[in-house]
This record gives structure tokens, sequence and C-alpha cells, in this order.
């Protein structure tokens, strides 16, 4: 493979430094996402039918910002459904939810796990 050394040749012998077809990792010149905000949240989803979509209102998670990555942890089996978690506005996320599952489902109101990262 031309351009390619794994084997810390160059003059980047020891530094952890990979590099491949001109990106390079462990010098400083990336930047990795940080956390922002680790916190919880209570949320009701609605019930859904087979292959029904539901956004919720805005829920409030104080230093989120647009264009942040947001982790959900649920408090239980989702049992076929689908979730992720999106920044509506400052401070603010709303969840997405679909059903993939063969029957309605109605999951239960629970405090869910939120940990808001964004790259620095």
């Amino acid at each position: 493979m031309a351009g390619v050394d794994f084997r810390g040749t160059n003059g980047s012998e020891g530094k952890g430094i990979v590099i491949a077809d001109g990106f390079a990792t462990g010098d400083g010149s990336v930047s990795f996402p940080s956390v922002v905000a680790s916190t919880s949240v209570t949320f009701n989803p609605p019930s859904l039918a087979t292959g029904a979509f539901a956004v919720s209102t805005a829920i409030t998670v104080t230093g989120v910002a647009l264009g942040d990555s947001i982790t959900l942890f649920p408090p239980y089996d989702t049992d076929g459904v689908m979730f992720q978690a999106s920044p509506s506005a400052a401070n603010a996320m709303k969840i997405s939810l679909f059903n993939a599952n063969t029957a309605t489902k109605d999951l239960a109101s629970g405090t869910w796990g939120v940990v808001v990262t964004r790259r620095g």
C-alpha cells in the first residue's frame, strides 16, 4: 500500500502515530469528542403501534448545543423499539422512537441516562 506506514518509521518511531494515506492520529492533529454533559432525565415514551414513529417534546438538558452527539441509556429492555436523541436547541433535546416490533409497545416511564459529547 503506497503512503502507508504502520511501523512507526519516517521519524515517528515510538510516538504512537499511525500514518495511513495522509491521515494521522496520536499527534494532536485530530480532535476527539469530549463529554460536555452526563445526566439523567425522566421520560415516558408513548405507546407505539407496529411500525409507528414518535418524537418527544423538548427535554431540558443543560449544556447541550446543536451539533452535539447524544447517547441514551434506557433503564430497561426497549424490546424492539429503536431510539435516538438529538439536540433541538440550546439546552434541549428530543427523543425519536420507532417500533420495529410486531406488536404494539408501551414502554414504561423511567429515568434514562444521557451523555452529551462534542468535537472540540
